[in-house]
């Protein structure tokens, strides 16, 4: 099969990388289109020439006014594609990143070409341009239904994006839409741990990994450790990471007289640094108020570590409430203090399956889910 690639974000994200070198693993030959603003930004993220079936395309096209003027945008996507990559392969498929910047020029290769196509759903999809571009909203909805499939990173955002979508678009594409999350760096699979060794009661060390923004939510967060300890519970909390809110949270640490029991360990890259941190804490909580997925839920899992996170958000949906961690309110800190209660009353047992299910998430899973669906679309070719 010889596959294509249109990916907007392919030099802002590594999680593209690591699909397409699972997917090179396969009989499948890859051609990455990327789009760029900058020719500096060409080669980046891109695999060693090793990786035989893979090529890629990186095309310096894209303009500032490429964001008020959409279809000029698409157009001049589709005429690079033909006479870069077309005119020398034949495509038999194509896998959309985005639904808005890379699904119009998908839907177009379809229109002229008849190559079929999957489209993933993304963030910025909709909470930007379907939001925003009420003007573009019946193209996206051509998009949708001549796609073969819809695929969303996890439940809780599908949920929400069919949520806002006309009934007669939802009844027309509700059975071709599936969720196939990301998987997490191998490191973590390659280091993950048979049981982890602990036993908690009254004393707890909380973590937190993530921006210290407002969307993240550490300043509930702390103000739920002062309410444990004031319930009796001896806790302390680690954060790994950094943002504008960082010198807010820790004034309010000790404004709440507990600087000593929250250690701020800035942002962090190296992954051994990082498990080290980890694994001398007890349980994670970020109850971020958006969150697409949150890999970082799952990567701590494989620690042994149950999670807390929110309701409707990132990976709600994919375990039961109680399986591995618990769903919270992100405004309800009273509720955050409860569930950490309940947690450490079945820790051993949740500590376990959290161990089980995060093993689930591997870029093996992944790129076999999505080998499916491009042959189920080529062989459906019309």
């Amino acid at each position: 099969m010889e596959l294509l690639h249109i990916c907007s974000y392919y030099i802002g994200n590594k999680l593209y990388a690591n699909l397409i070198k699972e997917l090179s693993k396969s009989e499948i030959n890859q051609h990455v289109f990327v789009p760029l603003k900058n020719d500096s930004f060409t080669g980046s993220n891109q695999l060693p020439s090793k990786y035989k079936t893979v090529d890629y395309y990186y095309k310096n096209i894209l303009k500032r006014y490429d964001r008020f003027f959409y279809f000029n945008k698409t157009r001049k996507q589709l005429h690079v594609i033909e006479r870069s990559i077309m005119s020398d392969s034949k495509i038999d498929f194509v896998h959309a990143h985005t639904l808005f910047s890379d699904g119009g020029t998908a839907y177009k290769l379809h229109q002229k070409y008849g190559i079929n196509y999957i489209v993933n759903v993304r963030n910025t999809d909709i909470n930007v341009f379907y939001k925003y571009g009420v003007h573009l909203r019946l193209f996206m909805y051509k998009i949708l239904l001549n796609a073969k499939a819809i695929i969303f990173l996890s439940h809780a955002y599908k949920n929400q994006t069919l949520s806002v979508l006309p009934s007669y678009i939802l009844n027309q594409i509700e059975n071709k839409c599936y969720v196939v999350p990301n998987g997490i760096h191998d490191y973590w699979h390659e280091n993950a741990l048979i049981q982890k060794n602990t036993s908690i009661s009254k004393k707890v060390k909380l973590l937190f990994i993530g921006s210290i923004n407002k969307n993240k939510n550490l300043k509930t967060v702390i103000q739920a450790c002062q309410v444990l300890n004031s319930r009796g519970y001896n806790v302390s909390l680690d954060v790994i990471g950094d943002g504008p809110l960082e010198k807010h949270c820790k004034e309010l640490s000790n404004k709440l007289n507990m600087e000593k029991d929250i250690i701020f360990h800035g942002y962090i890259t190296d992954m051994k640094s990082i498990t080290r941190v980890m694994d001398n804490c007890d349980i994670f909580v970020m109850p971020s108020f958006k969150e697409t997925f949150g890999l970082v839920y799952i990567e701590v899992m494989s620690r042994g570590i149950p999670v807390i996170y929110s309701e409707g958000q990132g990976i709600d949906g994919f375990f039961e409430n109680g399986e591995v961690g618990y769903s919270v309110d992100p405004n309800n800190s009273e509720m955050l203090c409860n569930v950490v209660s309940k947690i450490i009353k079945n820790y051993n047992n949740m500590s376990q399956n959290c161990l089980k299910r995060a093993n689930k998430f591997q870029w093996k899973n992944v790129a076999e889910k999505y080998q499916k669906l491009y042959l189920e679309g080529k062989i459906n070719e019309r």
